[in-house]
């Protein structure tokens, strides 16, 4: 931690003797995430970033995960057959970041991750990201912090439509309207998207991911009819049908299927907020969203024998009031309750019973703001059917050295129990060749393997695979907002978590047919920390360019200690002989790059009205958990080569790779826009550990915009 410290302050010192000697800094960009009221960026004493509608659309990100790729310190995380992939951020798991849509949840994980590909970017006005512990406001769900997409609020009346082709067969269309009248504000969007699906190899039946297709379609409507409040209405559904053909290798079996899939998603939700007066207001809302998955597999020359089928439905359900008032110009206090009432059926349970459970909680903030200081003072206690009551604090306070110059601290704990996947999991993939068993049930599963001689291998002993604890957490972050000179801004910021019992994904056991078991443990003491910074500057009106960079560290603190103590061996596959592990050997937690490094170029012709984007993404290598079956049609040898259990440096990584991504935008008679680009412009793959890069993408696009006020 000394030499984050230490980099940490030399980069303040250097950027201190550049500063120019402006005065006046214009961040007056208005965030809502990071605090749940209305407040400046600039103002803001947590690390927070946003990224507006041009930034989205003009390079050409049509779904949040390729939005999400692009952005410093954040990581898509991929499933096995390239679906369902989550965000990594600060090193944490998926499951740590909370995804927002309008300031409600997004259900539906995948797995445990959320499918990214779900929300198309046409409509989004602007996407904020808090890093950071956010439990303290949103709840166990938040150790890592929070995205928040921010949909368009129909202030004018237009209607926009576009429609892009790309490789693949790959279509993409988007009508999006509003119409304001008088003290109604009205917002519709429908997007389909369509795709052949890809194929990284060929050489095997079927493909990675086969063709499907989707729709999504929203309505909005906000009425004032008073200055003093505001009625908001709206809804969401997104459907998606799946064509699957593909065949399932399992040992020395080979069988080829077919079938049917679909995901629905509904979201109400409705709110009201009325002002008493300047000081003091009330917001109540009341959301409701059903997520539900279907899949239907026979095999293909036999579609009267079933292969495989699933179901998995999710609902949620959130009464929430929040009230916002100001005891005196500098200071403003919020308290907010809450309800959920959450159920899931499942067939990866075993059954379609369905499973319940409720959570009641409350929470307040005090804030202060001068010229000076800004103090955020928070806690939440949340009081859950399935688990004891749980109390998550925060402070985040910023000092403001100049108006160009601000130091940002924050601190806060965080809590996750187990969720119903991770209790009571019971799942047979046969498609991929694996198995998931929850802790409530994967030591009867293993016995009843065991006797009947399905068994392997077993990697953890039966009287400890039904023991699990819920999660907790300790985390910081230390940065620096720093305005070098006008269109050139530095931002630092250093990140500590400290998790206690984090719940990971292991492998359990292996099957006689080569099928891994996988089930959930605590790692007990485990910790990430780094360093992330980002450099902007604009050179003129035509030029300007980025720089992001995290370094990151990730490390079971038990194993550091047991290297330390000279107990933890490895032995080499050829010769057989044993060797010490040392502290220098050991790698960390898998699935996490060290580097992770992006540049961005923009350039623009002002008087042919033409901007052109290039990005460069890299990231370093990485250790990958122990694999050794058939995942998307490849054989995976077993990444842990010296079998000890560790990810140290004799071991299998995923080597370090770069991305190059450009794009031209062209503007037409101030309302039509086109785009042609390439994604992935080098095509670089690796369809057995990055199943979500498809390789080189070839796009083209025609954007219309009518706008009447």
């Amino acid at each position: 931690m000394k030499r984050f410290i230490l980099s940490f302050g030399f980069f303040l010192l250097i950027f201190n003797m550049l500063r120019s000697q402006e005065d006046s800094i214009h961040l007056d960009e208005i965030s809502v995430t990071a605090t749940r009221s209305e407040k400046l960026l600039s103002s803001i004493p947590m690390p927070v970033s946003v990224l507006k509608s041009n930034q989205i659309q003009g390079p050409g990100l049509i779904r949040l995960q390729n939005v999400i790729s692009e952005q410093t310190g954040l990581v898509v995380v991929p499933q096995i057959n390239g679906l369902g992939n989550g965000i990594q951020m600060q090193g944490l798991n998926p499951d740590y970041t909370l995804i927002l849509l309008d300031g409600e949840p997004l259900i539906g994980r995948y797995t445990g991750t959320l499918d990214l590909s779900r929300v198309s970017t046409f409509n989004i006005k602007k996407i904020e990201i808090v890093k950071g512990p956010s439990s303290s406001l949103y709840g166990s769900d938040a150790l890592a912090g929070v995205i928040n997409i921010i949909t368009d609020q129909a202030y004018t009346t237009k209607l926009n439509f576009s429609t892009r082709y790309s490789s693949r067969n790959t279509l993409d269309l988007n009508m999006n309207g509003s119409y304001v009248y008088k003290k109604l504000r009205l917002n519709a969007y429908i997007n389909r998207f369509s795709t052949n699906g890809y194929d990284l190899t060929p050489e095997s039946f079927g493909q990675t991911v086969a063709p499907f297709h989707n729709y999504s379609f929203g309505v909005k409507a906000i009425l004032n009819p008073n200055p003093k409040s505001e009625l908001r209405m709206s809804y969401r559904y997104f459907k998606e049908y799946q064509k699957n053909l593909f065949q399932v290798v399992s040992g020395m079996d080979s069988i080829r299927v077919n079938g049917k899939g679909s995901v629905d998603d509904n979201n109400l939700n409705m709110a009201f907020k009325y002002f008493f007066n300047s000081k003091l207001n009330l917001s109540l809302t009341n959301y409701y969203t059903v997520y539900s998955t279907s899949t239907d597999l026979a095999q293909l020359y036999n579609p009267e024998v079933e292969f495989y089928k699933d179901y998995f439905s999710q609902k949620f359900l959130r009464p929430e009031g929040i009230l916002n008032f100001r005891t005196s110009k500098s200071t403003k206090f919020l308290v907010g309750i809450g309800y959920i009432h959450e159920s899931v059926e499942s067939s990866r349970y075993g059954d379609l019973l369905e499973r319940i459970q409720t959570s009641s909680y409350g929470f307040s903030q005090f804030e202060l703001e001068n010229k000076k200081w800004d103090l955020a003072i928070g806690s939440r206690i949340d009081k859950n059917s399935n688990y004891s009551t749980q109390w998550s604090p925060k402070l985040a306070v910023q000092y403001k050295i100049s108006r160009r110059y601000h130091v940002k601290f924050s601190v806060g704990k965080g809590f996750k129990a187990p969720d119903f996947r991770q209790l009571y999991m019971n799942f047979r993939n046969e498609a991929a060749s694996y198995s998931v068993f929850g802790t409530e049930v994967c030591q009867q599963e293993l016995e009843a393997l065991q006797k009947s001689g399905q068994l392997s291998q077993l990697f953890v002993s039966l009287d400890k695979v039904n023991q699990i604890n819920a999660e907790s957490s300790w985390a910081f972050n230390l940065g620096s907002n720093i305005k070098i000179k006008e269109g050139s801004t530095f931002d630092i910021n250093i990140f500590r978590n400290d998790l206690s019992d984090l719940i990971e994904t292991i492998i359990v056991a292996t099957t006689v047919q080569q099928k891994n078991i996988y089930s959930y443990t605590n790692l007990h003491s485990v910790f990430t920390q780094g360093i992330e910074m980002n450099f902007q500057h604009k050179m003129s009106n035509i030029l300007s360019f980025s720089l992001g960079y995290q370094y990151l560290q990730a490390y079971d603190k038990e194993m550091l200690a047991k290297i330390r103590r000279a107990e933890v061996f490895g032995r080499d596959p050829n010769t057989l002989e044993t060797y010490l592990i040392k502290k220098s050997d050991y790698f960390g937690l898998a699935g996490r790059s060290k580097h992770q490094l992006n540049a961005k170029i923009k350039y623009t012709i002002p008087y042919l009205k033409l901007d052109a984007y290039l990005r460069l993404f890299y990231h370093s290598k990485f250790g990958i958990n122990s694999l050794n079956g058939n995942v998307s049609g490849i054989t995976v040898p077993n990444s842990d080569l010296n079998q000890n259990g560790v990810l140290d440096r004799y071991d299998s990584f995923v080597k370090d790779y770069y991305l190059v991504n450009l794009s031209l935008s062209k503007l037409w008679f101030n309302q039509f826009t086109t785009q042609c680009g390439a994604e992935n412009l080098f095509n670089y793959k690796d369809p057995a550990h990055i199943p979500n890069l498809i390789g080189r993408n070839i796009f083209i696009s025609l954007q219309y915009n009518f706008y009447k006020s």
